[in-house]
């Protein structure tokens, strides 16, 4: 497969290979980093506020958990614990999902960029 790419990177111009190049494939970083641009960034900047404080939730109320005396306060605290934790990997999951998404859609843009010059010349 990088065979491939490399021979394809060959055949473009300069011009498209600039173009192409916009297109590549990021790494987690930079993956990361586009789930704060476009139409739902601020949903992203929402949902690690979000994460952010579940996280909080879950270490206090596992705390809480350990150093409870009596067993109703241990269901309570463990209950918060595991909700709050439960949540916070859900939020992780919808933004590894986006990420994916993003990643789709840049395969996709860049296949029909191939398309259309190969069709214009």
């Amino acid at each position: 497969m990088r065979e491939l790419d490399e021979e394809i990177k060959k055949a473009l111009s300069d011009q498209d290979r600039e173009l192409m190049a916009h297109f590549e494939e990021q790494g987690l970083l930079g993956q990361l980093g586009g789930l704060f641009k476009g139409k739902l960034a601020w949903l992203s900047f929402l949902t690690i506020i979000i994460g952010t404080i579940l996280t909080i939730i879950a270490v206090y109320a596992a705390w809480k958990f350990i150093i409870s005396d009596d067993v109703p306060s241990m269901l309570r605290w463990g209950g918060l614990a595991w909700i709050a934790g439960t949540s916070q990997m859900m939020i992780k999951i919808w933004s590894w999902m986006r990420m994916e998404t993003n990643r789709t859609l840049r395969a996709v843009k860049r296949l029909e960029l191939q398309i259309i010059r190969m069709n214009g010349a």
